[in-house]
């Protein structure tokens, strides 16, 4: 049986060069579709940036000291480049300007940029970036218009916050992923986008698959562990889906209450063996993984895994 190919990753970093030539190298080799200048220029600069690109788009995460880019006409013409960036600020402070829109970004923003038209963007105090790069024909047909968000953020809501970590976790495991998965989370992240943008639409939600469903439930499931009261409803609730769409994307195993129940302990497990050394307190642990019950909690720990938590923490088995 054939094996799928993993998406193609790249690794680009002034860590390869001489401290000396570290800006000249991030300016002419990595990031030659602008103009960029440091803000730092007595400082010592350093960058490094992860590209995986594929036939559905290109998810980037970058760090880099302070630094501005310009993207002008000139740029535009040389390159032909015409993709919609969705653009999540990690860590640091940063700005936006395009069009007639502008915005001061910090950690946790989403903002967007056309590479089609001119714009300039930058951070003054160092920054993490997570980009999702899309053609432009493909952005319009799943989310509308970009023209009114380019050169802007999204205000603070749930959905954004889900969007930002449904992009964090795609740049983490892109790597491991397959033409087929990757595609299924960039139609992910245009479906929450829609969400942020449209509210909620039955014909949007009619239009997306049952795969993307199940992807954007794990990614979201993640986040919300440590939620006592976190579950399927809660969960449709959050995705804009309904609840037989969120049952029916998970009727092949054991149901969506049994996959936020083991991702609990999953998380609880792997906790205690991180903390085994400092003292960990069970019933802490207990409790930053969504659970209130401590004999609950051991029973379905020893289901799970043949022990219980304290054997686990005192006898370093598993």
């Amino acid at each position: 049986m054939s094996v799928e190919p993993k998406i193609p990753t790249f690794i680009q970093t002034t860590d390869t060069v001489e401290q000396k030539h570290s800006f000249d190298f991030w300016r002419d080799v990595v990031l030659t579709g602008v103009d960029v200048t440091p803000f730092e220029s007595d400082a010592p600069f350093s960058a490094c940036r992860m590209v995986a690109p594929s036939a559905h788009g290109t998810i980037l995460r970058t760090v880099s000291t302070p630094v501005g880019v310009d993207r002008t006409a000139r740029h535009i013409g040389r390159d032909g480049r015409d993709e919609i960036a969705i653009m999540v600020v990690a860590a640091g402070q940063g700005y936006i300007e395009q069009g007639s829109n502008g915005a001061l970004l910090q950690s946790g923003d989403v903002a967007f940029h056309a590479t089609g038209r001119p714009g300039i963007a930058g951070s003054r105090y160092g920054y993490e970036e997570i980009r999702l790069a899309v053609p432009r024909a493909s952005f319009v047909a799943q989310v509308g218009n970009p023209q009114v968000l380019t050169g802007s953020k999204l205000s603070a809501t749930p959905l954004r916050g889900l969007l930002a970590a449904h992009l964090d976790a795609f740049a983490t495991s892109v790597s491991r992923m397959t033409e087929v998965e990757t595609g299924i989370a960039i139609e992910g992240a245009l479906h929450i986008l829609r969400g942020i943008v449209h509210g909620q639409h039955g014909a949007i939600d009619g239009r997306l698959s049952v795969e993307a469903v199940r992807s954007l439930a794990l990614s979201h499931i993640q986040r919300r562990l440590h939620e006592p009261a976190f579950g399927p409803e809660s969960l449709a609730a959050s995705l804009q889906i309904s609840r037989s769409r969120l049952y029916a994307a998970f009727a092949g195993g054991e149901g969506i209450a049994a996959t936020i129940r083991d991702a609990r302990l999953d998380r609880a497990h792997d906790r205690i063996v991180m903390m085994r050394k400092t003292g960990a307190r069970v019933a802490s642990i207990m409790a930053s993984c969504g659970f209130t019950d401590p004999a609950t909690f051991s029973r379905a720990f020893r289901r799970r895994f043949g022990f219980t938590p304290r054997d686990l923490l005192s006898q370093g088995v598993g």
